[in-house]
């Protein structure tokens, strides 16, 4: 029976030191546990700081859209209106000083082709004379 008795407590003493080695084994994996608790938790902070900027970028590109659709899009149509109206009177003012050219030209072939007319009747008369 003294054997038994040995046996078992040689049995308790091999469960108290397995005990002891998974007590130490839970232990690191509880350490290591926290330490990737707070790496977690660091990484969540820092996510919803990105969360609120991206939040910030959203709204300021809804208000550059905004003020890009109500302010500067009808600025940008009216001085194209303005260049296509600027254009249309250039063209108009070229066609008008065109024509006024044309004009001149027939005056001054005309005056030229009278000024040789009297310079030949000059020239016929002194002639004559």
């Amino acid at each position: 029976m003294e054997e038994i008795l040995k046996q078992l407590l040689q049995g308790q003493e091999e469960i108290k030191k397995t005990l002891q080695q998974h007590t130490e084994i839970l232990q690191q994996h509880t350490e290591t546990l926290q330490r990737h608790t707070e790496i977690l938790q660091q990484h969540t902070e820092t996510l919803h700081q990105h969360s609120k900027q991206l939040d910030y970028l959203e709204q300021r590109m809804i208000k550059i859209e905004n003020r890009l659709d109500n302010e500067l899009l009808p600025k940008i149509n009216a001085l194209f209106d303005a260049f296509e109206l600027r254009g249309d009177e250039i063209a108009k003012l070229q066609r008008h000083l065109d024509d006024r050219l044309d004009i001149i030209a027939l005056d001054v072939n005309y005056l030229l082709g009278k000024t040789a007319r009297q310079e030949t009747a000059i020239l016929e008369l002194r002639r004559a004379k």
